[in-house]
C-alpha cells in the first residue's frame, strides 16, 4: 500500500513538472502517465519533438523517479503509409555520400513508428540518420538503435559542429546569420532568421537531433 502511495505521489509530481513547463502545453496533450517502483511511462501524444524531449528530461529529474520511459508520439499534419515512410527515409540515406545506407535497417509500421538498426562510422552519421527521419511527414516517432563503429566520445563541441552540418542540410533553413552555442548539451540559438518558419524549423532540427538536453531559442525574425 505504501508503495502504491508513493507511485500516485511520483505520478502527480510528474504532471505538475509537465504542467509548469509551457513548451509541453500539457491540457491540450494526451499524455498518459503510469508509475510503479518509481519507474514511470510516458505514453500518447504531444503537439511538438520539443515536448517529447522535455517529457522525458523533466520526468526524470522528479524526486523518487529512478527511470523514465519516454513512449510518446509527436503529433503530425498528414497521415502517411508506413510503405512510403520507408521509401522516404531509404531515399534520403541513399543522397548522403558519406553515408553507408546499405547497412542500416529501417523498420516501420502503420502508426508512423520507425525503428533504425545497423551501424555507421562517426556521431553525426547517427545523429543525421535520427534527423532525416524525422524530417519525413508522418513519423511520429523514432527509436535510433544505430551503433557507432568504432566508439566515438561526444563532447559539446562535437555537438555543435554537428548541429551545423544537420541546419545547413535543412532546406528551410539558413544558418549563416546563425551563432550556436552549446554547453552542457544545451543549445543556445542568436543570430537572425528570415522568417517564423525558418526559426521553428532551426529550434525543430535542434530537438530532433539526439544529445540535445535543451534549445534556447534566441533568433531574432526579420
Amino acid at each position: 500500500m505504501v508503495a502504491m502511495k508513493d507511485d500516485e505521489r511520483i505520478k502527480k509530481l510528474i504532471e505538475g513538472a509537465l504542467t509548469k513547463d509551457i513548451r509541453i502545453n500539457l491540457p491540450e496533450c494526451d499524455v498518459r502517465i503510469t508509475c510503479k517502483d518509481g519507474t514511470a511511462t510516458l505514453a500518447g501524444t504531444v503537439n511538438n519533438i520539443a515536448g517529447k524531449r522535455l517529457a522525458q528530461r523533466l520526468a526524470e529529474q522528479v524526486e523518487g523517479v529512478r527511470q523514465a520511459y519516454d513512449l510518446l508520439d509527436v503529433a503530425i499534419a498528414h497521415q502517411m503509409g508506413h510503405k512510403e515512410i520507408t521509401q522516404h527515409i531509404r531515399h534520403a540515406f541513399i543522397q548522403e555520400r558519406n553515408l553507408e545506407e546499405e547497412h542500416i535497417d529501417i523498420e516501420t509500421d502503420i502508426d508512423g513508428h520507425v525503428i533504425l538498426r545497423g551501424h555507421v562510422h562517426s556521431l553525426v552519421q547517427h545523429r543525421l540518420c535520427e534527423v532525416l527521419s524525422w524530417w519525413v511527414p508522418g513519423v511520429r516517432n523514432v527509436r535510433n538503435l544505430i551503433v557507432i563503429v568504432p566508439h566515438e566520445e561526444d563532447s559539446d563541441e562535437e555537438l555543435k559542429d554537428n548541429l551545423m552540418i544537420i541546419l545547413e542540410k535543412d532546406p528551410l533553413v539558413d544558418p549563416k546569420h546563425f551563432r550556436i552555442q552549446v554547453r552542457d548539451a544545451t543549445v543556445t540559438l542568436r543570430g537572425r532568421a528570415n522568417s517564423d518558419i525558418e526559426k521553428a524549423a532551426a529550434e525543430n532540427d535542434c530537438w530532433f537531433t539526439p544529445g540535445v538536453v535543451d534549445v534556447k531559442n534566441q533568433l531574432t525574425v526579420g
